[in-house]
């Protein structure tokens, strides 16, 4: 039986208000960072079998990519995955560095400037999640990745592993109409946590059971 079946259209249409809220949080943090205003939306919220995450690459731009991997701690677990075209990359150490725009090896000052930028993008997402449902939920320090992200969407199915076959991935883009911030938003939260997120009242009764 597919886990998914107790999940009714409600349920995904009140995480993608959710979601969409606590994006708009994240993309004025990461506005008001780079000087530069940067939009995020909701592309989609879809069940997936774990062996499929990898091939979310698949629709990505083809170019070098670079990733940024957070886990999320505190009342829920799951993760976030970020990824950013290489040339989104160095616009935005032009902004915050201003350093040449022109692609090169990243300096140990840049790697650190870039999981800065995506450590103030998912607090504030999960900072206005955790307002709207009244949680605690935080990130870890993001993981840079910097080439073979297959093997880190790897990494990331693995580690879910322990919750089930199937998950859900909210999946948002950036939007800029100068097209200098391009990237993927990936969430994906474990089904234990999203149960007790989505409906706590449920899940107490299930502890008085």
């Amino acid at each position: 039986m597919s886990a998914w079946k107790p999940y009714q259209d409600a349920t995904l249409v009140k995480l993608r208000v959710l979601s969409e809220h606590s994006l708009g949080r994240a993309a004025r943090s990461m506005t008001a960072l780079l000087g530069h205003p940067v939009r995020l939306a909701v592309s989609g919220i879809t069940p997936m079998s774990l062996g499929a995450l990898p091939r979310l690459l698949a629709a990505t731009d083809s170019g070098v990519l670079v990733g940024l991997r957070f886990q999320i701690t505190g009342e829920a677990e799951g993760q976030i995955v970020v990824l950013f075209p290489q040339r989104t990359i160095f616009q935005m150490l032009g902004m915050l560095l201003a350093r040449d725009e022109g692609p090169r090896s990243l300096s140990a000052q840049e790697r650190s400037a870039v999981q800065e930028v995506g450590n103030v993008l998912v607090s504030a997402f999960l900072s206005g999640l955790g307002d709207l449902l009244g949680k605690r939920l935080l990130p870890s320090p993001p993981e840079i990745h910097l080439d073979n992200l297959t093997t880190l969407m790897r990494q990331v199915a693995e580690d879910i592993k322990g919750q089930g076959a199937e998950i859900l991935v909210v999946q948002a883009l950036f939007e800029d109409p100068e097209r200098r911030i391009e990237g993927q938003f990936f969430m994906l939260p474990e089904m234990v946590s999203l149960e007790a997120l989505l409906h706590p009242a449920e899940e107490e009764r299930r502890v008085d059971a």
